[in-house]
């Protein structure tokens, strides 16, 4: 089968809709990829839960984009509402592909009941990151019973950095064949270099989860400010509507403005008005405001930690600090004390992101899975 006549159909992850994409500001990079797949694919599907919600969101998706939204109420409710809305275009897909780990029971049942090839993709292993998070045992086993069935039953699976792939091929003793590194893109036509006043010595752009360790970097401005070193901070996203983070930035009077959530594609802008972009998380996955801000051709700073380490070569694409206050506190200072390592740092990130990680380079990378799993 050639890919002019591939039908894809996506599976959003569980509850997830059009609608959540645009109130986060995310849809436009959500999307752009599927636009580019769909220039070389007789179509692309896409299930989402968002209902009637989601059809005003339908005018962002290119020609050749086809919306199926549905409503998840309960886990069997999306395979019914399916099969009464849209089983003819499920029947008629080639492929089925997941987004993220949850919400792939959706296209397993399929693929059991009707034989449908699939490819699961996911940006971050489900598992990691719910043993990180809890401590409920059951919990814990459903995570990886879930991810265990997505890639041991899918035709290929897609994880965003090696040192993941590892862990699955390990994990679930996978043939290393089955699974595909493909890395977060990003959109380098946009999020690219701005000549423009710096407004702010620091922007940090996330959510205000535990993992993000805001509470230090926190802690390393107001250890700056005891030693007369006053630190200006913008902060980006959901982290701005976080209890706890304010009530931190009250009791140590610092100097940080609260920008709140901002659609994507203005976020260059915005990072470009920082000296430094800083990402001070306990682990991540592959963090796209990192790989973003380092397109920007602004100096960054990031922990060194699994997920960060492996983009951020330190003194040459970036600085790695440890995750203690003090830690970052320095890292802050040197960084900021010295413009020439600043301009280097900037530079180099811009490249290494063109080389590795623009767009049209993913969408080939994409290609040729789709092009490998229609032949198995």
């Amino acid at each position: 089968m050639e890919l002019a006549d591939t039908i894809l159909t996506l599976f959003f992850t569980k509850r997830m809709s059009l609608k959540m994409w645009a109130d986060v500001g995310i849809i436009d990079r959500e999307l752009a990829l599927y636009k580019k797949l769909s220039m070389y694919l007789r179509k692309v599907n896409m299930v989402t839960y968002g209902g009637y919600k989601d059809i005003v969101y339908s005018r962002k998706l290119r020609e050749h984009i086809n919306l199926l939204p549905i409503m998840w109420y309960t886990k069997a409710t999306p395979i019914l509402q399916l099969l009464l809305r849209h089983f003819s275009q499920i029947k008629h897909s080639d492929i089925l592909k997941t987004n993220q780990i949850r919400g792939s029971e959706i296209p397993l049942w399929f693929k059991k009941k009707f034989g449908k090839k699939l490819i699961v993709r996911c940006g971050y292993l489900l598992s990691r990151n719910i043993t990180k998070k809890y401590k409920a045992e059951k919990i814990i086993r459903a995570a990886i019973q879930l991810e265990k069935s997505a890639f041991t039953l899918a035709d290929m699976g897609i994880v965003t950095s090696a040192w993941q792939r590892d862990i699955v091929i390990k994990h679930y003793k996978l043939d290393s064949t089955k699974i595909k590194v493909i890395p977060n893109y990003v959109e380098t036509n946009v999020f690219k270099p701005f000549r423009g006043k710096k407004k702010y010595d620091l922007v940090f752009i996330g959510r205000g989860s535990q993992e993000k360790n805001i509470a230090n970097l926190l802690k390393a401005i107001h250890f700056l400010k005891t030693e007369k070193r006053k630190i200006s901070l913008l902060m980006v996203g959901r982290c701005c509507y976080n209890s706890k983070v304010k009530q931190l930035i009250d009791k140590y009077a610092l100097n940080v403005t609260l920008k709140g959530t901002v659609p994507n594609f203005k976020l260059p802008l915005i990072i470009n008005q920082a000296r430094i972009f800083i990402l001070p998380s306990y682990y991540e996955g592959h963090p796209k405001t990192l790989l973003e801000a380092m397109s920007c051709g602004i100096p960054c700073i990031g922990t060194d930690v699994t997920g960060i380490r492996e983009d951020i070569e330190h003194l040459g694409t970036g600085y790695l600090c440890n995750t203690d206050f003090k830690s970052i506190a320095e890292a802050i200072e040197s960084l900021l004390s010295d413009e020439s390592l600043q301009s280097k740092l900037g530079k180099n990130a811009r490249n290494y992101i063109l080389k590795k990680f623009a767009l049209d380079k993913i969408v080939q990378l994409e290609l040729e899975v789709i092009k490998e799993v229609l032949v198995l």
